[in-house]
């Protein structure tokens, strides 16, 4: 007998066993469901948006250091143009406890063209002026998604990127003391020149107009991927390496090189280079409770994330990454999907006179 309540589907077994088998059922269905995992590995916060035009996140201890170890943040915009966006514009900022804007940016659709604003820093009153500006390297399309990603590291080293486009440009020479090497010299992006630090932030908002929506918001010590990607390992790899400080000389795909958001290494891995993410994931971004070491961490195949409901998914990879990952980590039915399909291709080429 089937009987429909509000509360769900119960199913009625006049026979014993059935219905312990049913319970059964039941509980396998609900662990599985509860197990899918949802948010970033290590962010403050992941949240999905439901097509959103506007959305604010509030951050704490932006400025304490003892609590955030570093100053970096990342914070990643996830969203698509539900439509024909000719007329639309994206504005993202991030600003001071008293809604003074540190560094902002506007993407404008039909024309063609980006720009970002500070607060002027040689003045009394503040004061919004624009500092750089250009065109867009990738054109909004209707149905197409997009991304933000602005970096908050040291407090006038901020950087925006957007779908995979650096929005600074030049360069400028910095030293540092390394070990016995002495003072040496590197090339960083530009200062921002604004009048507030990003060690005064408070808010970071986002707002819309036309037909783009926004469909997620990631912040933290942490990395994230649109969630179309993640039944894909090749593909969320690419997408984080293309915002990556790997060098722009690198061919088929190059990074960011000095204005990508993070180094290389905490791209996702894939197993033996296929569409899975590998269960061990050994570089996984530091956040501020890691002390400037890598996670290293068991994630799901299908998804690369980890479980929301293991604590201990996560050890700090301090001397490599010695730990191993089971069941329900490592899936039998993907990692014998892999390798029979690497041996029939080992076998095929071998058959090539």
């Amino acid at each position: 007998v089937v009987s429909t309540q509000s509360t769900g589907i119960y199913f009625y077994f006049t026979n014993l066993s059935l219905r312990f088998g049913a319970m059964v059922l039941g509980i396998f269905i609900l662990l599985a469901v509860c197990f899918v995992p949802t948010s970033g590995i290590h962010c403050e916060e992941d949240v999905d948006l439901e097509d959103v035009q506007e959305y604010s996140v509030e951050v704490d201890n932006i400025h304490d250091l003892d609590y955030w170890r570093t100053a970096q943040n990342n914070f990643q915009v996830f969203g698509k143009f539900d439509g024909d966006p000719s007329n639309s514009v994206i504005k993202a900022g991030y600003y001071t406890k008293d809604n003074q804007l540190i560094y902002g940016l506007t993407v404008d659709c039909g024309k063609k063209k980006w720009s970002s604003q500070v607060t002027q820093n040689d003045t009394e009153t503040d004061t919004v002026k624009g500092w750089l500006q250009g065109d867009l390297a990738t054109v909004c399309e209707s149905g197409a998604i997009f991304d933000i990603w602005f970096k908050s590291p040291p407090a006038l080293m901020m950087s925006w990127i957007f779908s995979g486009q650096a929005l600074q440009f030049e360069t400028r020479t910095s030293y540092f003391r390394r070990g016995l090497h002495g003072r040496v010299e590197r090339k960083r992006p530009l200062k921002v020149y604004t009048k507030y630090g990003s060690n005064h932030g408070k808010y970071f908002k986002v707002k819309a107009s036309g037909t783009a929506k926004f469909t997620r918001l990631s912040w933290g010590q942490c990395i994230t991927w649109p969630r179309s990607m993640q039944g894909n390992c090749q593909q969320a790899r690419q997408w984080v390496l293309s915002r990556s400080k790997l060098a722009t000389t690198v061919t088929p795909l190059p990074g960011l090189g000095q204005f990508g958001a993070d180094m290389q290494t905490f791209a996702p891995a894939c197993f033996h280079g296929s569409r899975y993410f590998d269960y061990i994931q050994k570089f996984v971004h530091p956040d501020r409770n890691s002390r400037g070491y890598p996670y290293c961490c068991c994630v799901d195949m299908v998804t690369g994330l980890t479980d929301d409901n293991d604590r201990n998914a996560c050890n700090l990879s301090t001397g490599g990454c010695p730990r191993s990952c089971d069941d329900p980590y490592a899936r039998k039915d993907l990692i014998d999907e892999v390798m029979a399909e690497k041996e029939y291709n080992y076998m095929d080429e071998s058959l090539i006179i």
